[in-house]
């Protein structure tokens, strides 16, 4: 029986992978990635997916990471503002919830870039180039710290950490930001529907604490936009 034991200068064996953030808590972060990014489908392998990928690292005590992938709308009922069957109340659409994502998550990080990107808002044509002006805004900037809140998500008795919803359709008919990400930790809380679903998951069978993950990205020109090159 012949052993080989040259491997041993070049492998590792210990898992230095960071841990997630586990739901149901606000935490310190840092915004340590965003990146245009494409996903295949679980069900489908031919079919691609364009997404935003975010990555959030906890600061201080709370190492761990948080990673999310923002599908980007592609398709029409993603901009379609539906009604809940429950309240009636009509509800945000993926395009409301991807647009409030991204820009609370720049207002939180890079004000000023927010307010430019703002400012220019009537020369963004396309989805493609308002990505790429957040990642703009957003890159260099993984040293600022904020406060990211994540909420709890049950698939079949395992609770996944996700982002809440970043607005809701208000009394105007318009989309009006719910807080989840802010330089201020007193701008967060969790409504008492969280709350509830905390205990739901708590008093529930011991359940796996994990985190998700996802990614993102659009076809789209270069955009050049006066007094936007200097966004950072």
């Amino acid at each position: 029986m012949n052993f080989s034991f040259n491997n041993l200068a070049n492998t590792s064996f210990s898992n230095n992978s960071a841990k997630h953030l586990k739901p149901n808590e606000i935490y310190p972060v840092n915004l340590t990635k965003i990146e245009k990014t494409e996903l295949k489908g679980s069900k489908d392998p031919n079919a691609i997916y364009p997404v935003v990928t975010l990555e959030f690292t906890g600061t201080g005590d709370n190492k761990g990471i948080y990673t999310e992938n923002l599908f980007v709308p592609n398709k029409d009922s993603d901009f379609e503002r539906r009604e809940n069957p429950n309240s009636h109340k009509m509800m945000a659409s993926n395009f409301d919830q991807f647009q409030f994502t991204l820009m609370q998550i720049v207002e939180a990080i890079n004000p000023d870039g927010a307010s430019k990107i703002k400012a220019n808002a009537s020369k963004i044509k396309t989805l493609d180039q308002f990505i790429d002006l957040v990642i703009k805004a957003l890159n260099g900037k993984n040293n600022v710290e904020v406060y990211l809140k994540l909420v709890g998500r049950n698939n079949n008795g395992t609770v996944y950490a996700r982002l809440p919803n970043a607005c809701l359709i208000g009394r105007s008919g318009n989309p009006e930001p719910l807080n989840f990400i802010s330089a201020d930790s007193t701008k967060l809380y969790f409504t008492n529907y969280e709350i509830g679903q905390m205990k739901a998951y708590k008093d529930a069978k011991p359940t796996k604490m994990e985190d998700v993950e996802n990614p993102d990205t659009q076809e789209g020109g270069d955009l050049d936009l006066d007094g936007i090159d200097d966004i950072l």
